[in-house]
């Protein structure tokens, strides 16, 4: 019954973990002991064990925050104009990745579920500053130094180096895409500053633990910026690199290897896309392109082997994806004409369509089956689908075993400490007992020398009385004795 009181008395206390219950269970458990550890540190005996208390408590907050939010870190990697963002924005939802950024431009951004719509804006250090414009200009980045000359960007310098975190909550995603682009724009002399963006959207597409990270280019003339990309890639849980379908180009090339060389431990989760399949000139163009692909991905310093190749290499579009999740029931002549000329559809099937249009005969099961067709061909579902049952899906069980595993470690951190302490106070009740038995026998032993000085006090008192009494009988007779020679001396007559 004290437990259930203390459970209830502590109900407000409690988190819900609503992807897992067993991990709901255990957050529940290490919740409960983290307050009696409270309660316990505030107690004077255990005043000395300050820092365990400290540390098992900052452990247990971690361990409930990351268990509230996991977060799968998926680095989006990619060439300049490789389609890179809008692949980003079709994942999302939204068009918040800038799809005209340069070299000169590029922060890393990384998109995750939020309650509310929110960002965060990190800013570089002094240090980081001055390894990044000793960079530009020793690689002599003429475009970044000249860039930032003209928007006068020192003017904002010091007031933007070392600043803290700033953080904004939006009610809309317009009002968010107007404040990523005043920290992001290329007309914009704070940019240069901005070192990571953390965008947090209330209707992201993806599950909750997935965090899609736009990284700067690994090809920055900018060697401190590339490396940013080439630890995230490390660090990742997966990585997407973004090429472009229609070129084999020595950038994309460079891309590949270097992503393949810090991520040597987790190939089977690097997947290389081939953007833009949609100004190819047709189907046939990207097989021919991605056999080429294939011969340079199954390579012992990629995938090493041509199955993994063949299935960690999709042509897609998200551009395609874009046009598609726009079509709604207002779809007229123009629209059609705008997908003819986009390569979305052909010309005869343009004409069949504008016939039906026409002659009020288009239904909108008719564009439900359009919309779908350009879905399909876009790819992008089937990224979607790698990243959540694939990717994902191996997190979830691994991500579990993980949190299973530092539960353990803090139940047993706190079993020791009680243990511990179980037996300090059991020594200290021996103790006790020793101490009060060892008194006691000291009391008994003090007792017995006070009764024998009093025994040689009271002989000592004895002879002193006889020793006094006796000198006193001799003193006398010895005074008797004088008494009679004085008299003796009277009669004896002395003649002069």
């Amino acid at each position: 019954m004290e437990l259930e009181k203390f459970i209830k008395d502590n109900s407000d206390k409690l988190v819900q973990i609503h992807w897992n219950d067993i991990l709901n269970d255990y957050a529940k458990n290490i919740v409960l002991a983290q307050i009696v550890l409270n309660n316990l540190s505030k107690e004077e005996f255990f005043k000395e064990e300050s820092n365990f208390f400290e540390s098992i408590n900052r452990r247990i907050n971690d361990y409930i925050e990351n268990i509230k939010n996991p977060n799968y870190q998926i680095a989006i990697v990619g060439a300049i104009k490789a389609g890179k963002s809008t692949l980003i924005n079709a994942l999302i939802g939204h068009e918040l990745a800038s799809t005209n950024v340069t070299p000169e431009t590029a922060t890393l951004t990384k998109f995750k579920y939020s309650e509310k719509n929110c960002l965060k804006i990190k800013f570089y250090t002094k240090n980081d500053w001055d390894k990044i414009w000793s960079d530009a200009t020793e690689k002599k980045a003429t475009t970044f130094i000249e860039g930032y000359k003209q928007l006068n960007a020192d003017e904002v310098k010091n007031l933007l180096l070392n600043k803290k975190d700033v953080y904004q909550e939006f009610d809309s995603i317009e009002e968010m895409k107007k404040e990523i682009s005043r920290w992001t724009s290329s007309r914009s002399k704070e940019h240069y500053f901005v070192k990571e963006l953390e965008i947090g959207i209330d209707d992201l597409k993806l599950p909750t633990q997935i965090c899609l990270v736009d990284t700067p280019g690994l090809n920055d003339v900018i060697d401190y910026r590339s490396k940013i990309t080439r630890d995230y890639i490390s660090n990742a849980n997966a990585v997407i690199v973004c090429v472009n379908a229609k070129t084999l180009r020595n950038e994309e090339f460079l891309t590949i290897t270097k992503v393949f060389s810090k991520a040597r431990y987790k190939k089977d989760k690097v997947y290389i896309l081939g953007t833009q399949i949609d100004i190819m000139n047709s189907a046939e163009d990207w097989q021919e392109q991605r056999a080429l692909w294939l011969d340079i991905l199954k390579k012992e310093e990629c995938y090493g082997n041509a199955s993994t190749a063949i299935n960690h290499l999709l042509g897609i579009s998200s551009f395609a994806y874009s046009e598609a999740s726009r079509l709604n029931s207002i779809f007229n002549r123009e629209t059609v004409l705008k997908l003819t000329h986009e390569k979305l559809i052909n010309f005869d099937e343009a004409g069949k369509i504008i016939d039906l249009i026409s002659e009020n005969k288009y239904t909108e099961e008719m564009l439900a089956e359009l919309k779908k067709r350009i879905i399909n061909f876009s790819q992008i579902e089937k990224v979607n689908k790698i990243i959540q049952k694939e990717l994902l899906q191996d997190f979830n069980n691994s991500m579990i075993t993980d949190f299973v595993e530092q539960y353990k470690i803090l139940v047993e951190e706190i079993n020791n400490f009680r243990n511990n302490y179980k037996n300090i106070l059991t020594e200290k009740k021996d103790d006790l007992e020793r101490t009060s038995e060892e008194l006691n026998k000291k009391v008994e032993e003090e007792r017995r020398k006070i009764e024998e000085l009093e025994k040689i006090n009271a002989s000592l008192e004895q002879k002193i009385k006889e020793t006094t009494d006796s000198f006193n009988l001799d003193f006398g007779k010895l005074e008797n004795n004088f008494k009679e020679l004085e008299k003796g001396i009277k009669k004896i007559k002395i003649d002069k």
